[in-house]
């Protein structure tokens, strides 16, 4: 995912496809059909690029039409190339009965020799993946499956907020998302001043936004939602200290903390934030023997703090 590979840590900015990939159909287009219970997704519990969808697809009730399972977040010693499932090498995922990530890139493209990345949807039909975009996966989902949403859930992504909706997503992908992983690239300080002060401008913005909203749309959760408080939650646990992301922390920020907060005690958003896992990937990257302190997984900070 990390344009740079850094030691099996590949949950960094997407790496651009090529123009016409076989990982880029979309429903939109009639490549692929809306049918229930065909795909399958796979994420990772500490990716920022991936868990947006997985709470959507929980939030919205797509879960009930679309399964997904998680891969292991560290990477085994010395293959910093693939996902697993499990701990163990033979540990598969339960819908797809595969060990590893690659296997169903390679059932889409026999010889596919490149590094399999989170998020994936795969079509069980045939087993192979079908679309590796998170941006795309998310759009996708949220605009061609509403036939499927619960009831009981406003839209996510509704046709008169579209444009609005479109440029949120936008900003908070290009300004919050991508920023820790170009910073993992940076190679001076003023790139690095750059990365940092777009970040804190960023969130000082929608602090302001948020001074007056229950959420970044108003009274609603939508796709930007989504995109924002996963990286709101990687935010102190991890990029203050590793991004080197650290002129405030979250709840320095007044209304960026209370609508994460809030946002945290939805089921969906509760149930796909694995803290254990963030760390475990971030630091301590595989589960080569830990030898260096820069691999210690930190102690803090105080996660009681979420449910306060």
């Amino acid at each position: 995912m990390s344009q740079k590979i850094n030691n099996g840590d590949a949950c960094g900015l997407p790496s651009r496809q090529p123009e016409v990939s076989p990982f880029s159909k979309k429903f939109s287009t009639g490549e692929l059909p809306v049918e229930p219970n065909r795909y399958h997704y796979v994420w990772a519990k500490f990716c920022p690029w991936a868990t947006p969808a997985a709470i959507m697809i929980d939030y919205t009730g797509l879960n009930r039409v679309i399964s997904k399972f998680a891969t292991y977040p560290l990477r085994h010693s010395g293959i910093d190339d693939d996902w697993f499932f499990g701990r163990d090498a033979a540990d598969e995922d339960p819908v797809l009965h595969t060990t590893r990530l690659s296997e169903n890139y390679k059932k889409a493209v026999p010889n596919f020799s490149a590094r399999p990345t989170v998020p994936a949807l795969i079509d069980l039909t045939t087993g192979g993946v079908v679309n590796d975009s998170s941006r795309d996966i998310m759009f996708e989902l949220g605009g061609q499956w509403k036939a499927f949403f619960s009831e009981k859930v406003p839209d996510v992504y509704p046709d008169d907020l579209k444009d609005e909706i479109d440029s949120m997503n936008t900003r908070i992908i290009t300004d919050i998302t991508s920023v820790p992983g170009k910073i993992s690239d940076a190679d001076s300080q003023t790139e690095y001043e750059i990365l940092f002060n777009q970040y804190f401008d960023r969130l000082e913005k929608l602090d302001q936004r948020l001074a007056d909203r229950r959420f970044l749309m108003g009274d609603h959760i939508t796709l930007p939602d989504f995109w924002l408080v996963v990286s709101l939650i990687r935010f102190d646990v991890v990029f203050y200290f590793k991004s080197k992301l650290n002129k405030k922390r979250l709840d320095d920020f007044p209304n960026l903390w209370r609508y994460a907060k809030a946002c945290y005690q939805i089921p969906a958003f509760k149930q796909n934030s694995d803290f254990m896992a963030i760390k475990q990937h971030f630091f301590q990257v595989s589960d080569d023997p830990v030898t260096s302190i820069d691999r210690v997984i930190p102690g803090g900070p105080d996660l009681r703090r979420w449910e306060e």
